[in-house]
């Protein structure tokens, strides 16, 4: 199982969904507090599982409701996603990569560990 770790500076804080491999899956928008910060990790915790995959990298993509991620592709060509609880902003964002098979392992990788609890220094 994974972990989120809180990171927090100058009174703002933010989390890495940090898989049990230790690779970073998702890092959080930044919060201006560490009940917001929690909350939005108890967001992912009840919707990463069953969110709907919407990629805007194909030609005939098609919107989903939120809970989703939304595939994206960076002017170099690398993928990444971004993580919406709901249909209002987005919470959370994966780093890039190049090959959208490596993008969609992490995917699976948050949608199997989205439940982890918080690193035991952090509780």
């Amino acid at each position: 199982m994974g972990q989120y770790v809180l990171n927090e500076n100058e009174g703002k804080y933010l989390f890495n969904l940090c898989a049990s491999n230790g690779h970073i899956v998702a890092t959080s928008m930044v919060f201006p507090s560490k009940d917001d910060c929690l909350d939005g990790i108890n967001r992912i915790r009840k919707t990463a599982k069953d969110a709907a995959i919407e990629d805007t990298t194909t030609q005939d993509w098609q919107h989903v409701p939120a809970p989703k991620y939304r595939i994206f592709q960076t002017l170099s060509g690398n993928y990444f996603f971004r993580f919406y609880p709901d249909e209002s902003n987005d919470l959370a964002q994966s780093h890039s990569y190049p090959r959208k098979e490596s993008l969609l392992r992490r995917i699976e990788r948050m949608r199997n560990e989205g439940d982890s609890p918080l690193a035991q220094d952090e509780e």
